[in-house]
């Protein structure tokens, strides 16, 4: 299907919906950021078990994308948007009344359930509307505007701490959802051309799976992508912590601290679209890579230097951040673009990687955090290496998206 065969609808408004879909998972993530050292005191609780709310999203935002991308790719992408909305709205409320941790965290669980369908469907849907050419700018256009998410969620949140406390920002979440859920059911017409065509049986999904495994090009995009999305997830784990108890930041300045990073991710997108126009895949993915091994490396370098400063942190996480932005749209096309029918699949496969990533990242930055910016250095480095490697040795071998 390409962008014609969805008539009544122009480019900006798919570009809109789509964006604010996709949002879903950093408007989860960064609209309660600031709120995290008030969780643990509210709580009683340790930084490891107020960050087991960031990870146990994560991991259930992994593993329900398995399920979300079959199910659009058997019936109909605005039925899976529609129900996945439904669970948010309602987890989104359970986490805002939770009396303890611990239900906290099965809110949390029960919230990315239901938030994963916003990025996995979204980005099946691109597939549904372009081809793969088209799709990496697009991708890319969509990053651009989307970084104004994690540049104001966590402003808002700051706000809403200031003014409320740290359950403000889940009441914030449950009016995100019931508001994209009224945009869905009024406007979203249905996208997949093949729709009832993929089987829905476990030995079906394995089996596309499996097919998804076994194309160099798609394993190769999708680990560089992985790692890449892993680093920008330690400074979503750990920021708050270096930035407002290490370094001494003020909550309310939090979020502004935080859009340096997210400027960083809108750069890279623009400058991705733009270099989409002249350069293939692997030659954008490369200079993504060059800059967050070139980043990380600087910040390590200073936190063990001594130099414990928030410009030493907001500064090469910024530079790492141009690169991650390079790598998502350019990645995450290479790696569906070969598969039309089965898109949703690749699209789940994909984000499963990266949730996985995401979740252990932020265990290692908690493990690691000793009162320093060093663990948290260390961290978003020993990932960066890891990108490089992948793009050294698997990316470059497939030259592009249409090699397997």
């Amino acid at each position: 299907m390409t962008q014609s065969s969805s008539p009544g609808r122009s480019r900006g408004s798919w570009l809109l919906y789509l964006t604010v879909l996709v949002a879903t998972g950093p408007v989860s993530i960064d609209l309660y950021l600031p709120s995290l050292p008030e969780m643990s005191r509210a709580f009683d609780a340790s930084v490891a078990e107020v960050q087991t709310t960031l990870s146990i999203f994560m991991i259930g935002f992994a593993a329900s994308q398995l399920i979300a991308g079959p199910l659009s790719d058997r019936y109909g992408r605005r039925p899976v948007i529609v129900g996945g909305m439904l669970l948010y709205f309602a987890s989104s409320v359970l986490c805002w009344f939770a009396p303890s941790i611990e239900l906290l965290i099965v809110g949390r669980l029960f919230q990315a359930l239901g938030a994963c369908v916003g990025p996995v469907v979204g980005r099946a849907i691109v597939r549904d509307l372009y081809e793969p050419d088209k799709a990496v700018g697009i991708m890319a256009a969509m990053g651009t505007a989307m970084a104004a998410a994690p540049a104001l969620a966590p402003i808002l949140g700051g706000w809403l701490l200031e003014l409320f406390d740290w359950r403000a920002p889940f009441a914030g979440m449950a009016i995100f959802a019931a508001l994209l859920l009224g945009a869905t059911v009024l406007t979203l017409p249905e996208t997949n051309a093949y729709r009832g065509e993929v089987p829905i049986s476990l030995r079906g999904i394995g089996r596309n799976f499996a097919t998804l495994l076994g194309h160099r090009t798609f394993r190769a995009y999708a680990a560089l992508l992985a790692l890449s999305f892993g680093g920008i997830f330690c400074f979503v784990s750990g920021s708050s912590f270096v930035l407002i108890e290490v370094l001494g930041l003020a909550p309310s300045d939090f979020g502004y601290a935080f859009a340096c990073v997210v400027a960083g991710l809108a750069l890279g997108s623009t400058l991705a679209g733009r270099l989409a126009r002249s350069l293939r895949p692997h030659e954008i993915a490369g200079f993504g890579a060059a800059a967050m091994t070139l980043a990380a490396a600087t910040m390590a370098a200073l936190a063990w230097a001594g130099v414990a400063t928030v410009a030493a942190i907001l500064a090469p996480m910024a530079a790492f951040a141009v690169g991650v932005a390079m790598i998502m749209p350019t990645a995450m096309a290479a790696s569906i673009g070969p598969f039309p029918r089965i898109a949703g699949s690749a699209s789940s496969l994909a984000g499963f990687a990266q949730g996985v990533t995401a979740a252990c990242a932020g265990w290692i930055v908690a493990a690691l955090h000793d009162g320093t910016t060093r663990g948290f250095a260390t961290a978003l480095f020993a990932l960066a290496a890891a990108a490089a490697l992948v793009y050294l040795f698997q990316v470059r071998g497939v030259s592009g998206a249409g090699r397997s």
